[in-house]
C-alpha cells in the first residue's frame, strides 16, 4: 500500500477522479505530471516523487533496462462497477504496453 503521512493514496484517488471532467486521473511517472491539471494534495505529489525515484530500480529488478521505457502512466478512473487502474508504458520501439491492475 502506498501511504504518505498516514494517508493511503488509494483513498484519495476516488474523490480526485470524481471531481475531474472524465472521472479519471492520469499520472505520468516520466515527468511527474498529473492530468487533468489542477490543485492536488501535497501527499499525492510526494507519493509520485517517491515512485518516480523508485521506478527505475523496480524496472531493473524485472531484468529490463529502464531507459528503454518512456511515458509510464498510471490511470485511475471511475467506472459503473467501481474503478479501474491501468498502467501503460511505451518502449523504445514505440510499442505501447498496457496492463490492468487489480486493487
Amino acid at each position: 500500500m502506498n501511504c504518505v503521512d498516514g494517508q493511503y493514496i488509494t483513498d484519495i484517488l476516488p474523490e480526485l477522479a470524481r471531481h475531474s471532467a472524465k472521472h479519471e486521473i492520469d499520472i505520468d511517472f516520466s515527468n511527474g505530471q498529473i492530468s487533468p491539471p489542477g490543485e492536488y494534495p501535497a501527499v499525492l505529489h510526494e507519493s509520485i516523487s517517491c515512485w518516480k525515484d523508485w521506478l527505475p530500480r523496480h524496472i531493473a529488478n524485472h531484468r529490463l533496462e529502464p531507459e528503454r521505457l518512456s511515458e509510464i502512466h498510471l490511470r485511475y478512473r471511475l467506472v459503473k462497477m467501481g474503478h479501474e487502474i491501468i498502467v501503460t508504458a511505451i518502449d523504445d520501439r514505440g510499442k505501447e504496453h498496457e496492463v490492468f491492475v487489480h486493487a
